[in-house]
């Protein structure tokens, strides 16, 4: 069986993986600093992957990134260009780097398509993390370019799914869920915006899949789509958590907060072209990573 490296295999995207891939491959994990150099040298020097699958980074929502742009510069920066040097000098066939969909200018015509990378102004509230994503791609690029390196890069729309982290600054589906179940049976959940705008959310589960897909097929792009196509109003995305959760309390519209762009979706027709098709409806994912955020305040008890 081949060797796949998975790391941060303890986070949303990560665990995912290692959940398809296990009974395909043999699985590594590691609980090493990644941040040092010399440790994860040796442990590729040692284990010898044959594919990588980098999920290990610095995330969070609007509000961390603009507290704290260094720590997700300099950190996502370290850990990439470790990940990525040692693959290439101890001979890794195909790795794949997990980029994101803040990479995209702010203004790219929607859907938005990997041609649009490069050509516009990124998003200012996330320039500190989208800068040191840019910089990965662009290093798995150059070693394809200068040492024929199988290194790609794929941008997924919004993840979300089981071992999300719910905290106030995470993302929007976690952040939602978690403010939801502070706020029942019947209080009342404050949203920023008017919930016009539309995202397009794609679960975890599916996410690996469509990487599976693209380490098992040949590809030229550097970097490729991931997500289902599909865009979903804030306002539908709350209504369908309302049935999910029963949560039978009041929803304020905080229309004095920003809205944010008004509309972000993908061009995933090259993704869809190597046979991949999205299995995990809306509805029916986040009735799971509800399930998944109650279980795990079960275990913290």
């Amino acid at each position: 069986m081949r060797k796949i490296l998975i790391t941060g295999h303890r986070g949303l995207l990560g665990s995912a993986c290692v959940r398809y891939f296990s009974d395909k491959a043999e699985v590594l994990t590691t609980e090493i600093d990644l941040l040092d150099e010399q440790r994860v040298r040796g442990f590729f020097m040692l284990h010898r992957p044959e594919q990588v699958i980098h999920c290990a980074a610095k995330v969070g929502g609007v509000k961390a990134n603009r507290d704290f742009p260094v720590d997700f510069m300099r950190i996502n920066l370290r850990l990439q260009s470790n990940v990525i040097d040692a693959a290439a000098d101890f001979d890794v066939e195909k790795l794949v780097f997990i980029g994101t969909s803040c990479l995209f200018p702010r203004d790219a015509i929607v859907p938005v398509c990997e041609e649009s990378l490069m050509t516009g102004r990124m998003d200012p509230s996330v320039e500190a993390y989208s800068l040191a994503k840019l910089a990965g791609w662009r290093l798995c690029k150059a070693y394809h370019e200068q040492h024929g390196k199988q290194f790609f890069t794929v941008c997924p729309s919004n993840i979300y799914g089981p071992n999300d982290n719910y905290s106030k600054s995470a993302h929007v589906i976690p952040a939602l869920i978690h403010r939801m179940s502070k706020a029942m049976p019947v209080g009342t959940l404050k949203v920023w915006g008017d919930g016009t705008a539309v995202r397009e959310f794609i679960h975890a589960d599916d996410a690996a899949s469509a990487i599976a897909a693209v380490l098992e097929r040949q590809i030229s792009a550097s970097v490729l789509n991931v997500g289902t196509g599909i865009g979903t109003t804030i306002a539908e995305l709350v209504a369908t958590l309302r049935i999910v959760s029963c949560f039978e309390g009041e929803i304020d519209w905080d229309t004095s907060q920003p809205t944010g762009i008004p509309r972000k979706t993908f061009d995933v027709s090259k993704l869809k072209s190597l046979g991949w098709e999205p299995q995990i409806g809306l509805a029916e994912g986040l009735s799971q990573t509800w399930a998944d955020y109650h279980e795990n305040l079960k275990l913290r008890r």
